[in-house]
């Protein structure tokens, strides 16, 4: 039997392969794009799935590909809070840097979601930076090759996807372990759920002071060595269980963190001050959560040889993303839009929330989507109490309404009203809160969205009157 024709088969293969994986790549991103647009237009939102889902569908292996081509690298950032804004303000010094960076600022942060936003990226993209699902991540990381990981914290976080939060450690170290040669990980060293779990792993850490919380956390976050089981002694707690901690039976305790924050200033929703390695920066954002991101990425630039001097004046102008401390208005009413997503990150925003003087009137939108987990039974030890000590008037919205109105109860404070309809609530709010006064929402991530589509819906006229 002649193998001069298998012969020639196998060069014709060699050759025109690169070419059609070209032909399909080009096909994907001109897809890509055209689906983004289409989605936008029918009002889906920046942050549809659709393009990602079509290009694993066209070019299988396009994500390793095209981040092959960013010379500049990619960052990924991780953990259970703070991502999105983290990778945000990473990016935001890479651009103030003069690198064109491709990220997934519309907040899909799973593989298919990385590949849309590679997919719409300008040719001219050098860099990328993004924010990756814990679940997700292990298949990011094989697939983009990242120069750098940033791992913000672990905390109790969709129950139905993830269990308890060492699962979340055990996905993440998982991630880490198969980082290319060379890659740089970043760590949260006042995490003692995520720091033990990487250790090993000689990461470099970052961590913040400053701010002492509750001498005790009552968010329901276990509080045990992750080397032995037994009960943690905290010798300085930021909040919920992060903070400088050690076992009381073995040697554990928390290491030094390579990059400390002080928090100087922490007096609002809109107002950080913090100092760090001699320089004094002001934050257009608050929160003590804010200054862990801040750490974050502070860290990140300096292991990527970005001096502080550089890496400070793009953050003194940051904003965060949509959905975070997001101020709109809807029907002559102010409205502060908060996300919240666990009970760690709840008490944060209701802390801060009742330090503002022009809230009148707080909406708690409760969902139960697929982003958000359909598991809501975190809110029963999120903070709710302190907003019942407060006076302030409640509405219930979401999905879970009801939910969330019997937990408000139970903390003492009876809803003025339970509406699902996100329009309803948002409505009888407005009628609730005095004139000039602001109405604070706090949602899940889809009730987030719902709120955001129904006031951008509103101003172009689109949305139906709603009884409630």
């Amino acid at each position: 039997m002649s193998t001069t024709g298998a012969g020639t088969n196998a060069i014709a293969r060699d050759a025109i392969g690169p070419l059609l994986t070209a032909s399909h790549d080009g096909l994907a991103e001109g897809g890509a794009r055209s689906i983004r647009v289409l989605s936008r237009g029918f009002g889906l939102g920046a942050g549809t799935s659709a393009p990602g889902l079509f290009v694993e569908r066209i070019a299988p292996g396009f994500v390793a590909r095209r981040s092959a081509r960013l010379r500049d690298g990619v960052v990924l950032v991780s953990g259970t809070n703070g991502k999105t804004t983290t990778a945000a303000m990473i990016a935001s010094i890479l651009s103030a840097q003069g690198l064109d960076v491709v990220t997934n600022a519309s907040g899909a942060n799973l593989f298919r979601g990385i590949a849309g936003a590679l997919a719409v990226a300008p040719r001219s993209a050098s860099a990328g930076v993004f924010e990756v699902d814990e679940g997700a991540l292990e298949r990011v990381v094989r697939a983009t090759r990242p120069r750098m990981l940033v791992l913000t914290n672990v905390f109790r976080d969709q129950l139905d996807r993830f269990g308890e939060p060492e699962m979340v450690a055990k996905a993440l170290t998982g991630a880490a372990q198969v980082l290319p040669p060379g890659a740089v990980i970043l760590a949260n060293a006042d995490d003692p759920l995520l720091w033990p779990s990487v250790e090993h792993l000689s990461p470099s850490g970052f961590g913040v002071r400053g701010h002492r919380g509750r001498t005790q956390s009552i968010d329901g976050e276990p509080e045990l060595c992750a080397r032995c089981g037994s009960s943690l002694e905290y010798l300085e707690r930021t909040f919920a269980h992060l903070g400088q901690a050690r076992c009381s039976r073995c040697s554990w305790r928390s290491t030094t963190p390579g990059l400390t924050v002080e928090i100087r200033d922490c007096s609002g929703l809109e107002r950080l001050g913090i100092t760090t390695g001699g320089c004094e920066i002001l934050l257009r954002i608050g929160g003590v959560h804010n200054a862990y991101n801040t750490a974050a990425s502070l860290a990140a630039a300096s292991a990527l040889g970005i001096p502080p001097t550089l890496a400070i004046q793009p953050l003194q102008t940051f904003r965060p993303p949509f959905g975070r401390t997001e101020r709109l208005e809807f029907e002559g009413t102010r409205f502060l839009l908060v996300l919240m997503k666990n009970p760690a990150g709840a008490g944060a925003v209701i802390d801060q929330i009742l330090g503002e003087r022009d809230i009148a009137t707080v909406v708690v939108m409760v969902s139960d989507q697929w982003s958000d987990g359909r598991d809501v039974s975190w809110i029963w030890d999120a903070d709710f109490e302190s907003l019942a000590r407060s006076g302030l008037p409640v509405v219930t919205g979401g999905r879970r309404a009801a939910d969330a109105a019997v937990r408000l109860k139970y903390a003492g404070s009876v809803p003025r009203a339970v509406l699902p309809n996100v329009v309803g609530a948002l409505r009888r709010a407005c009628r609730i809160a005095p004139i000039g006064g602001t109405v604070a929402i706090l949602a899940t991530y889809s009730a987030m969205l719902d709120v955001r589509a129904a006031i951008f819906a509103s101003r172009v006229g689109r949305m139906a009157p709603v009884t409630g």
